[in-house]
């Protein structure tokens, strides 16, 4: 009990704390000890990046086994992975083996993915343009105004919606993401209190 929940929540309550009082206030203790922490941080972090990539493979060796071999997403997971970190491991990042697996592989994938989101995305906003009321009218508006803005047809339509998307991305959209910001902060610091001071225990098998 001590070593699973205890500990643990002392040893963020430490830590969380001494790099509070590091931010703050230039004591030469604490900034210290702070810069250690974080060390020990990235140190911790590449520990679980590797816990990662052996939960992958555990997780997919687990489909394929309980598929007989006929879960072909991943297997070919588990080969782009191996393959890409043999290489990148013993060929080195600026091997033409590498070069080759960025360029060709992943970048044409990733644009791929990201092609396909523009029709989910579509679809998300035919569902959410539909007038039922004065803020779904609103956003149907603004949405088809924009859009408009933002191809050289839509500028032939309507002359307007140029310098009006324009001003809506600036100004109506700027404001939005800085509040969603101060809001995810305000968040982030919330919870990173509750870690701090042991409230928050879910990460080490708390309730």
């Amino acid at each position: 009990m001590f070593l699973k929940k205890t500990l643990p929540t002392i040893i963020a309550f430490v830590c969380g704390v001494t790099v509070i009082i590091a931010y703050f206030f230039n004591i030469p203790f604490f900034q210290t000890t702070a810069q250690e922490i974080l060390k020990w941080q990235s140190v911790i972090a590449i520990f679980a990046l590797g816990l990662g990539a052996i939960n992958i493979i555990r997780v997919h060796s687990t489909n394929i086994r309980r598929a007989k071999g006929k879960n072909a997403y991943s297997i070919a997971l588990l080969i782009t992975f191996i393959v890409t970190i043999v290489v990148g491991v013993f060929l080195g990042q600026e091997s033409e083996a590498y070069k080759f697996i960025f360029d060709y592989i992943n970048v044409p994938t990733g644009s791929a993915i990201f092609s396909l989101l523009a029709f989910y995305i579509g679809t998300a906003a035919y569902r959410s343009f539909r007038a039922k009321n004065i803020e779904a009218t609103i956003l149907l508006i603004t949405g088809c105004l924009v859009m408009l803005g933002r191809v050289p047809l839509g500028a032939k339509i309507l002359p307007f919606s140029v310098p009006a998307t324009d001003w809506i991305m600036s100004v109506l959209n700027v404001g939005g993401q800085r509040g969603l910001m101060i809001a995810g902060a305000i968040g982030f610091i919330a919870v990173s209190l509750r870690i701090v001071i042991g409230l928050e225990r879910t990460a080490y098998g708390g309730d």
